[in-house]
């Protein structure tokens, strides 16, 4: 081979690696534009996801504290009606002692004149 054809020969390998060489290039460019552009998508449907879930997620909280303040509510309620009902059978009680003491002194009273009448008593 004379030099002529390795210049002819290089010349073509040269415009040859040129040519792959800028199409890989722009193959490259495309495919990292592709994948920007996938991976924002991507990225943006996540946050909408997580948006939904962080939503939902509040939702369901709000839903526990609405369910607690009913049960508190319901708790205080009852408490105060408990509280009524001890107060009244605190005072039938007090009123049932006083008449039984009551009934207790009256006999104790009939007991003694009836010893004094019988000469019992001391």
């Amino acid at each position: 081979m004379d030099a002529e054809s390795l210049v002819q020969i290089e010349r073509i390998v040269t415009t040859a690696v040129s040519g792959a060489e800028g199409r890989l290039r722009k193959e490259t460019e495309t495919l990292g534009a592709t994948l920007r552009q996938e991976f924002g998508e991507k990225a943006e449907e996540v946050k909408r996801h997580s948006g939904v879930l962080y939503e939902d997620v509040l939702h369901k909280l709000d839903l526990v504290v609405e369910g607690y303040q009913g049960l508190n509510q319901k708790i205080e309620k009852l408490e105060a009606r408990m509280e009524h009902e001890f107060l009244e059978t605190r005072a039938l009680i007090q009123l049932s002692y006083r008449q039984l003491q009551q009934r207790v002194e009256t006999l104790e009273q009939r007991v003694q004149i009836i010893e004094k009448h019988l000469g019992l008593s001391a």
